[in-house]
């Protein structure tokens, strides 16, 4: 008996399908398993048999044969639900999409059942290891117990759990945004105001021309009225050229006389 590979759909899910804007609001998360195998087909073989189901397209690529199966598209046309078979000489990979807010043992439980399929199509030509396959099986099995005995109350008093701490969580968030922001304003401000007070500590710091002048004679007297230009700027932290401007003030006002 050969196992659906797709499972029977209700009409609610139908219509989720049939709506790719809605699903093209968050991208999916990507997940998957992978098993050891023993494959006794060429790649062009089992690309043959499997190409008999129409909702499969099979790639193959080197040593590897690529089973896509698409289950609904976005509005891109692009695949949305999907899984992804890799058949390689010694294993099976698979990886597949779940959407955002449906549940992932479900969608893990789908996938499985999907695996299966391909098995049953692929009977002499793809064995899975059968311990590993059952420890898979047994893991899913344990799934579908778990939401076979889960009631609607105690459903829906997760989800409810869940919910209250999603909104708690977004208050927390909503808070932090405020306070970064607050902080990122009162930063600014701050930067601004020491821009402010450095500017006016250098105005306060730097020499008054009639201050230089003095500055300038007192050199003049220790080193018998010659001067270094460099020297006197680097020891008093002043431009060579106001340097200059001043010893040409000083000449001009007849402070100095040149030799």
């Amino acid at each position: 008996m050969q196992i659906p590979a797709t499972p029977a759909q209700p009409s609610g899910q139908e219509a989720a399908q049939q709506k790719p804007q809605e699903e093209a609001k968050a991208e999916p998360a990507v997940d998957g398993f992978a098993l050891s195998a023993t494959r006794s087909k060429e790649p062009a073989e089992i690309s043959r048999i499997l190409s008999a189901s129409s909702f499969l397209k099979v790639s193959v690529d080197g040593d590897t044969v690529a089973v896509l199966n698409v289950e609904s598209r976005d509005i891109k046309r692009s695949p949305y639900l999907f899984s992804i078979t890799y058949l390689r000489p010694s294993s099976i990979e698979v990886a597949y999409s779940v959407i955002p807010g449906a549940s992932a043992r479900k969608r893990k439980i789908e996938v499985c059942r999907h695996l299966l399929n391909l098995l049953t199509q692929l009977d002499g030509a793809c064995e899975a290891d059968q311990k590993q396959l059952y420890q898979l099986l047994q893991s899913v099995l344990k799934d579908i117990a778990e939401f076979a005995s889960s009631d609607y109350n105690t459903i829906f008093a997760k989800y409810d759990e869940a919910l209250r701490g999603f909104s708690e969580l977004k208050k927390k968030t909503e808070l932090l945004e405020a306070q970064h922001s607050k902080m990122s304003k009162d930063l600014i401000e701050a930067r601004s105001e020491n821009d402010e007070l450095t500017l006016r500590v250098k105005e306060l710091e730097a020499y008054s021309d009639e201050t230089l002048m003095v500055k300038l004679q007192d050199w003049l007297d220790v080193h018998r009225n010659e001067i270094s230009i460099p020297e006197f700027s680097k020891q008093y932290n002043v431009v060579e050229s106001r340097v200059e401007a001043i010893l040409n003030k000083m000449v001009l006002g007849g402070y100095l006389e040149l030799r």
